[in-house]
């Protein structure tokens, strides 16, 4: 079984957008909502796909993981020069290929393409919740503030990681 990640085209946008759905409705299954209707909308899906923001992860032919990679992100991150670092969003692995992997390979990934584009770091940001907590530090991600900041009504932790 061979993962293959690359930026995706306008034409994976229904496949991205029914894994993030999956995950949504997963977390929302076991009282863990992440990203609420209002944030799932398939004309951003559209959007980013469009700018070239749209990560894909496949085996074989078939979408098993999907991140957004932006250039910047001026809601979580205003105070960060533009250029300066890659932000990722909307990280996604379908729920019959979860344990394997599949989002340390995604995170690592953007790591790379961070580095291939001449980038100083990959920023991020999570609900201060366990699981996504250690599958960030053990990439290499810190957090950035001394604890959650809200943004939008949402409670985060800011993290990034230098490459």
């Amino acid at each position: 079984m061979s993962l293959v990640i690359a930026r995706a085209r306008i034409e994976a946008v229904p496949e991205a957008d029914a894994l993030i759905r999956e995950a949504a409705d997963w977390l929302n299954g076991r009282g863990l909502t992440l990203w609420g209707p209002e944030e799932l909308s398939y004309d951003d899906l559209v959007a980013v796909a469009r700018a070239g923001g749209l990560v894909l992860a496949r085996v074989n032919s078939e979408a098993v993981a999907c991140m957004y990679l932006h250039n910047e992100d001026r809601l979580f991150w205003p105070e960060c020069a533009t250029g300066e670092a890659f932000y990722i969003h909307r990280l996604a692995v379908k729920r019959n290929f979860a344990g394997r992997g599949f989002a340390r390979a995604m995170l690592d990934w953007a790591d790379a393409e961070t580095r291939a584009q001449r980038r100083k770091f990959v920023r991020l940001d999570c609900e201060p919740r366990p699981k996504l907590m250690a599958l960030y530090r053990d990439a290499g991600f810190a957090p950035v503030d001394p604890g959650p900041v809200e943004v939008t009504g949402h409670w985060v932790i800011r993290q990034e990681k230098r490459v």
